[in-house]
Order: structure tokens, then sequence, then C-alpha cells
């Protein structure tokens, strides 16, 4: 038995021999790859020794996603003994590490991956329990390791790709016409996207020439869109803050700025065709990196969970790898939040567990930035989108009437690069379209280029305007003049009663709307200052027509709508008043509380017939003001905050002087509207 081991021991002496001679074979390139990397990361002294410590766990992070199982042959017993000279420190003895791989493939579902995580888990678990170190090669970062946690030491990073690695490998396997200053070799950038496969492909070639010429035509650049942030208009503030995004990237490429310094992950959200998906994808493009999308359909046309959820791993795999990128993911609140009420609750909180899952994923990668995009932010699960994984809220507002004339003279410029449409025609078109989102824009435009081909001519001012007649035909002026004095309404009581100043009042062909801020924190005064604002455009309606319209409370977002939530509220959420005495908390989300509590609903209509009244006499003693302001949002159609401040100015806020009463006045007993002055 002795002389057997002697003569199996005197034969692996020899082969090492020989190896140490052996020039290694163009197959074994990416081998080689990976012994040159691992002898620039791997440390020196008592660090190199605590890869041989007993039941020590190191982790191997690969320079390219895919060349795990090249590593661990790299890793040959050779290389190991060497290290293990050169660690000094170490128990000559004391076993070679384990060399475990943990990778996954793209279409595997949670449920098997789950399972392989248990399976290399419990076999790292007998490696060190029997003091073996063990040297985990992976690109995984979250395997959720237990109590093998503590057994972790320092983790060694391959460097990225670079000419200098792919040299030396070259000066071994193509020694014969090596030259490394006549090779022509990718820019380092293009280098980290090359797939371990294409290394393997090229360094085929015959000589050191053809493979840097195979390298060059696989590394090929990134597939970026050719859209960039200059092709998205309207949107000054989110274009501004992507820009930075992009410039930001570009410096952590140039190695000026670390990963964690950069604000990488945006959610855009508001209403549809307001641009969030080109603008995740004009970032890519500004940018020059390759762009991955998907959305909650696309994964979930693949099957069941399970491929659902496989689907959207796989796409974050690709993001990953194709590094630096835009990652975007659409109709985020189909991502309900989750919960535990319904017969699809446990599906939806599997799917919305997967998706945390991907996005911590992408937050610890390196070189992605990750938007998503929504229409209803309320509607999503809020670990979703909370900072870490979407740290930058971007409003996908409508287009004001700059923005609008921007979209409409750009589109335009595209068709023809001279058109003769006067820059008056195109304000007045804008000022008509308001309310109108980018993407209506865009259907205007094909529609008027339509027109103009059908008639064998350039695109004219009347070409537009007949689009515009079908996309967005002109109130009655009756009904316009209602409009306006409805949002005015609003905008007066609010002022009057010292609420926070809105931001925009908008006139639009399709109604008009108030934007301003929402309270944080309500008081009973505060409240109840909230209801008679809602209120505020159904009394002016009152106040100069005799009766509301059905605006007023059409539709759960109307201000009808509105109030009656925030007085339910009010009474049986905030409890900030008596009410019945009780404290207890209810939901006022649920829709049978009004039919089944007479007494509740007899109070909430109390409060909404107070807030009327309220809206009623502090806008009847400021009829003038109702109607000069008015006249100036039908001529105008959109005042931002500051012209909002100044057409506030002339109206007092104090109490009425002792002489001053109401001008409630019954319809058809009008006062005549006042013409509006110049300074309005």
């Amino acid at each position: 038995m002795r002389h057997g081991m002697a003569e199996a021991e005197a034969e692996i002496a020899r082969r090492e021999g020989s190896e140490r001679l052996r020039r290694p074979g163009r197959h074994e390139a990416l081998e080689v790859l990976m012994v040159a990397a691992l002898a620039k990361a791997l440390p020196e002294g008592r660090d190199l020794a605590r890869l041989f410590d007993p039941g020590a766990i190191t982790l191997v992070r690969p320079l390219l996603p895919g060349c795990e199982d090249a590593i661990g042959k790299a890793f040959s017993g050779r290389l190991l003994r060497h290290l293990r000279d050169r660690a000094g420190g170490a128990e000559k003895d004391a076993a070679d590490p384990k060399i475990r791989i943990v990778s996954f493939r793209g279409d595997q579902s949670p449920r098997d991956r789950a399972s392989e995580i248990r399976l290399h888990r419990d076999k790292l678990r007998d490696a060190v329990g029997i003091g073996r170190p063990v040297l985990l090669v992976t690109t995984e970062r979250d395997l959720r390791w237990g109590d093998l946690a503590a057994l972790f030491g320092p983790e060694v990073r391959l460097p990225r790709l670079s000419a200098d690695l792919l040299l030396e490998v070259l000066s071994r396997t193509h020694p014969e016409d090596f030259d490394a200053e006549a090779l022509r070799l990718p820019e380092a950038e293009a280098l980290a996207r090359l797939a371990p496969i294409a290394i393997r492909a090229a360094f085929m070639a015959p000589t050191a020439e053809a493979v840097a010429e195979r390298l060059a035509a696989v590394a090929k650049p990134a597939d970026a869109p050719s859209l960039t942030l200059a092709d998205v208009r309207g949107q000054p503030e989110p274009v501004r803050i992507l820009t930075r995004m992009v410039a930001d990237l570009g410096r952590w490429r140039g190695g000026g700025l670390a990963w964690s310094e950069v604000s990488a992950s945006a959610l855009f959200f508001g209403p549809p065709g307001t641009g969030k998906s080109m603008a995740a994808e004009a970032t890519a493009g500004s940018a020059g990196v390759p762009f991955i999308a998907t959305s909650y359909s696309a994964c979930q046309k693949m099957g069941h969970q399970g491929d659902m959820l496989a689907e959207l791993h796989a796409r974050v795999d690709e993001a990953i790898a194709r590094a630096p990128s835009v990652f975007f993911i659409d109709e985020l609140d189909s991502f309900l939040a989750r919960s535990d009420d319904g017969n699809s609750a446990r599906y939806q909180r599997g799917v919305v567990n997967g998706l945390l899952e991907e996005l911590s994923r992408l937050s610890r990668a390196e070189g992605v930035l990750v938007f998503g995009a929504t229409n209803h932010p309320a509607d999503i699960d809020p670990a979703v989108i909370r900072s870490g994984r979407f740290d930058l809220k971007l409003a996908m507002a409508l287009p004001d009437a700059a923005g609008l004339e921007d979209l409409l003279a750009t589109g335009l410029a595209r068709i023809d690069p001279r058109p003769r449409i006067e820059a008056g025609a195109i304000a007045a078109l804008a000022r008509r379209l308001l309310g109108c989102s980018g993407a209506d824009v865009a259907a205007l435009l094909r529609d008027a280029a339509s027109r103009a081909r059908a008639a064998g001519r350039a695109i004219t001012a009347s070409d537009l305007t007949a689009a515009a007649e079908r996309l967005a035909p002109p109130l009655d002026a009756e009904i316009d003049r209602r409009v306006a004095l409805h949002e005015v309404g609003h905008l007066l009581v609010a002022h009057l009663l010292d609420r926070p100043a809105p931001r925009l009042v908008r006139l639009t062909a399709r109604g008009g709307f108030v934007a301003g801020a929402t309270a944080t924190l309500q008081t009973l005064d505060t409240a109840e200052a909230e209801l008679a604002t809602l209120m505020g455009g159904r009394a002016a309606e009152v106040l100069v027509y005799g009766a509301p319209s059905s605006g007023a409370g059409e539709g759960r977002d109307s201000d009808l709508a509105s109030a009656t939530r925030l007085a339910l509220k009010l009474e049986v959420s905030w409890r900030l008043t008596d009410g019945d005495g009780g404290l207890f908390w209810q939901d006022a989300e649920r829709g049978d509380l009004l039919g089944t509590d007479p007494g509740l609903r007899a109070r909430i209509e109390a409060r909404l017939c107070a807030a009327h009244a309220t809206a009623l006499d502090l806008l009847g003693r400021h009829l003038p003001h109702l109607h000069r302001i008015a006249a100036v949002l039908l001529r105008e159609r959109d005042l931002d905050a500051a012209r909002i401040t100044t057409l506030l100015a002339e109206v007092h806020k104090g109490p009425p002087e002792p002489e001053e009463t109401s001008q409630v006045i019954p319809f058809p007993l009008l006062p005549q509207e006042p013409t509006p002055d110049g300074a309005a």
C-alpha cells in the first residue's frame, strides 16, 4: 500500500512539473484570464492566509457574469498550493479550500431557486462543519446565509475586464505574433459587456491580431436608444433632474464618483400620455447605454406566478449584465399594496415580494439606473416605492401653455424643417390644447400632416386647427364661463380662509382644475376650511346661475365626492369632533358607513351644508372679484402661482365692514358683470 502511494505521488509530481512548462491552450484562455484577474485581486500576507483558515468562507465576485465555472477551474490544486506558500502563515497540513459555485438560470422559478439555495447552504454547512475552508464563487448578493453569515471573511472582488488583462493572456496563448503595441483592443466599457462565450470564441483565432479583431467585432457599442433628453419637451423639471443623473453616471464611469453617491433611481408618476416611458428611454439615449424595459403585463403573460417572477428576474439579470444600463418597469400600480383581504391576496403578496427582491438586487448593482412609472402612485405597495428602491419621485404633469408651444414647434420642425406657420398661431393653438398631453400633441401633428399629404401641400395652420377640432373641440362659450367661475370659486374661498395658495389654475377644452398642496396634518379648523374650499366651485355656480351643474358632483374624484370623504375622515377616522361621543377608529373608505349609520349620515350632511353656506357667504361678499378673476382665466386659460398671487392681492381677507352685507341675490336677479379692467 505504501509503495503504491509513493508511485502515485511521483506521478503527480511529474505531471505538475510538465504543467509548469506547458503553454496554455487557446481553449483555456478564459481560465487563464481568471487566473490573471485573481493575481490582481487576491490579498497578501495574513489576509491571504485567512483563505485557508479552517471553516472560513471567502466570497469571490466574478469580473463577468457567467464566468463562475472558469474561476472554479482557475483555482486548481497547483494554484491553491502556490497561494498557501505565499501566505506563509497558513498551516501546511490544512485541507485545500472547497470551491463552491452558486449561479442560477434566468428562467428558474422562485421555488426552484429557493430549493437550490437551501441545497448550497446545506453543502456549505457540511464543509465548514468539518473545518474545510470554502471559496464561494457567485454574483448573487442576498442568499440569506443565516448562521453561516458570521463565518464570511473579506470579499475578493475581481477587477473589471481590461485591455491589460487580455494582453497578459494573449502573450501566453499566442506568443508567436504577440505585439502589445500593434494590437488594438476595445475600450474598457465595451470589454465589460463581453460575454464569456464570446471571449472563448475570439481566442480560438490563429493569431493575436485576429483575436483582437474578433474581440473588437463582438464588443459592439451599447445599443443605446436614439432618443435623448433633448427630445423630451414640456417637462423641464424632470429633464433637469434626469440630465443631472446622466452626468453623475458619466462621472462614475470615469472613476470620479463612487456609485454610493449617485442618485440611481426615480419613479415617474402622472396622467397617461405625459412621457414617462419616453423620459426613461431618453435618459438611456443621453447616457449612451442600453435600455432594458419591462412591465407588469409583459411579465404576467409569461404564465403563472413562478413564470412571471422568472421573467422579471431575467430582465433584471440582463440590466445588471449589460451595466452601465437603464432598467425601466412600467405599470407599477399593478403591483397593488399587499393585504390579507380577497381571494387573490396571497398571489399578490407573492408577486410584490418577488418585485421587492429584484429591486433590492438592482439597488446593489453598480451602473444600473432604475426607473419605474405609474399613473396611480397611491395604489402601489409603499415598500415598492420607498427611498432606496426609488429615491426620486418625478411628477410628469400635463404641459402648460409654454410646454405645449414647445411640443408643437418641435414636432412641426420634424415634419418640415421650415414650417410656414406663424408663432402667434402656434401660441393660440397651445392655449386651446391646455389639458392635453404630449401624446395628444403627437397625435394631433400626425393628423395634421396626414391632411396636408392628402391635399398635396405643406402643412398649414388650417390643418392644425382641423386636427384640434377633432382632438379638443372647444366648449360652448357659456359652459366655458361657468367652468371658469367654478374654478375661481375654489381659488377665492381658499384665499379668504387662509388656505395655502394653489400653484396652478387651468381652463381646458375638457374642463378646469385647481392644483394645490395637499395638507399633511389636519385640525378641525383646517378641515372645515378645506371643506368650504371644496364647496367653493358649487357655491360660485349657485351665486351666478342660481343652481349648480353636474360638474360639482360627477365621479368619485369630484368636489362633492372629495368633500364627503373628507367629512367622513373628520368624523370616523380622525375623530376631530365629539360627534357621537366615541373615540374608536373606523375606516372612512368603507362604502357602507353612510348606508348603515343614519346618525353619521346626518352629521356628514350637516357638515357639507355648513361648508356650502360658508362658501356662499364668502363669495357673496366678493362677487366683483369672482367675475374679475374669472374673466382673466377665460382670457389667459393658465394661471401660475405668481399670476394667482397678483390677482388675489386686491382681495381683502379681513372681517367685513359693519355696513358690508352679502351679495347673495337669487337667480335671475343678478348684478351686471363688471367689465374687466386692464389692470386685471
